[in-house]
């Protein structure tokens, strides 16, 4: 299958335009390894032997905002028209041509294609005319060397083209939320890497299969995703052992904070993100998520922060981490649920009580690297 695909923002960065599709081609590349990337025009791309079943898969990398299967030929009329001639209409009462030409020069204006073709398809297709309420568009894209032409245009996810804009480390529960705020991220550009805490002394397969299988949805949309693993349980210990229960959540996140500051650090990442959105669990307050924060002084990312619960679950049905989320998984977070959270947590408070901590430097903790990728 061919497919041409719209692209979104990237035709707004003037100057440094052909950097950002630089980085879109190379994420297709890396993505779909069959394919064939050309820029069709300055806001499109030409996409060849795209499997049918990665269409799908494609609306949600970022940075392309439209896309359609689509057929090529010469951009003469006569080709065109025996182009649409060989095209199935079944169902279609009504029509509509829209053409754009990239090449200026060509000796027919848009308009007037429009007419000529608009013509040819009602005639041999019995198609009535419609500009309003038709069946189908068919749209005709005339370029240099080609013509393309195509219907279905489909929406795609928008943004920009992952990876173009620096590195975020994403902290990853085995929740609902954090995998569609990494998505998030990455559709505004950023290079994903993920750090996620676990409740075990060591790292195993067999805990953290859940974690490796949300990191591999995620780079089937990130060509690929560095995932950091934490064993989190002897610090979970000391949690519980001299912090009160409603306390335990903000202590164990800002502990989180701080580890993944310092991670971030050693692999030149320039802000922290999470899945947190105002207010949706106790810890997501505004007092809370303020103590929870000021553990460290890198620049935190919330996307998710003005979304309500179906708005995610959308989105993470969309990617296909939805099922992977919901799957039973007991992370470190859902150690520390208490009967009766603390919805209106004092810094100051926080502070005295986390500083009674037997803890070894945080700068020192053990991290567990993989480097994961679909193909």
């Amino acid at each position: 299958m061919n497919v041409i695909a719209h692209l979104d923002e990237i035709f707004l960065k003037g100057g440094n335009q052909r950097m950002f599709v630089r980085r879109m081609i190379t994420n297709l590349k890396a993505l779909f390894p069959s394919v064939i990337v050309s820029r069709s025009e300055s806001t499109s791309l030409w996409i060849e032997n795209l499997g049918e079943e990665e269409l799908d898969r494609l609306a949600n990398i970022p940075g392309l905002s439209k896309l359609a299967p689509a057929v090529a030929c010469e951009n003469s009329m006569v080709e065109i028209e025996k182009l649409l001639d060989k095209m199935d209409f079944t169902g279609a009462k009504s029509f509509r041509i829209s053409a754009t030409r990239s090449l200026k020069k060509y000796p027919i204006s848009s308009k007037n294609i429009e007419i000529q073709l608009g013509a040819f398809v009602a005639r041999t297709k019995k198609l009535k005319v419609d500009l309003e309420n038709h069946d189908v568009k068919i749209h005709v894209d005339i370029g240099r060397d080609f013509a393309r032409v195509y219907t279905n245009i489909r929406e795609a996810i928008g943004g920009l083209p992952t990876g173009s804009l620096g590195k975020v480390l994403c902290l990853l529960s085995g929740g609902i939320d954090s995998p569609v705020a990494s998505y998030e991220m990455m559709k505004r550009g950023a290079e994903i890497e993920l750090v996620h805490f676990q409740n075990q002394t060591q790292v195993t397969e067999e805990v953290s299969e859940k974690i490796f299988d949300l990191a591999k949805a995620l780079a089937s949309i990130q060509p690929v995703v560095k995932l950091n693993i934490v064993p989190f349980a002897d610090i979970q210990r000391q949690i519980i052992m001299k912090i009160p229960a409603e306390y335990r959540m903000i202590t164990s996140r800002r502990l989180m904070m701080k580890i993944a500051e310092n991670c971030a650090k050693e692999n030149g990442v320039l802000a922290l993100a999470t899945g947190d959105s105002l207010g949706q669990v106790a810890s997501q307050t505004l007092e809370n998520l303020n103590c929870i924060y000021s553990a460290t002084d890198m620049l935190k990312l919330t996307p998710l922060i003005g979304r309500n619960k179906a708005e995610i679950m959308k989105i993470a049905r969309k990617i296909g981490t939805l099922a992977i989320s919901e799957r039973p998984y007991e992370d470190c977070c859902s150690l520390f649920v208490a009967k009766h959270p603390q919805t209106r947590a004092k810094l100051a408070y926080v502070e005295e009580m986390e500083s009674g901590l037997d803890l070894p430097a945080l700068d020192k903790t053990k991290i567990i690297s993989y480097h994961i990728s679909i193909n």
